[in-house]
């Protein structure tokens, strides 16, 4: 049986989605630079997804 999944969306300035960024890192077993616009984040439970926009930056997280 399949467990729900939680998705979040947040749209940040880009200072704070940066030390949001590095906060994450710290506790990441994976850290992923897909492209130079999107970075990928996994501890094992979740996954944020970081995506460069024209102005700001979206930060995408999936609890499963």
């Amino acid at each position: 049986m399949n467990k729900p999944t939680n998705k979040e969306t947040y749209i940040l300035d880009d200072s704070i989605a940066f030390e949001l960024m590095d906060l994450l890192k710290a506790k990441a077993r994976h850290f992923i630079k897909l492209n130079e616009y999107v970075y990928r984040l996994f501890d094992g439970q979740s996954v944020v997804t970081f995506t460069t926009l024209e102005n700001d930056i979206q930060v995408e997280m999936i609890k499963g």
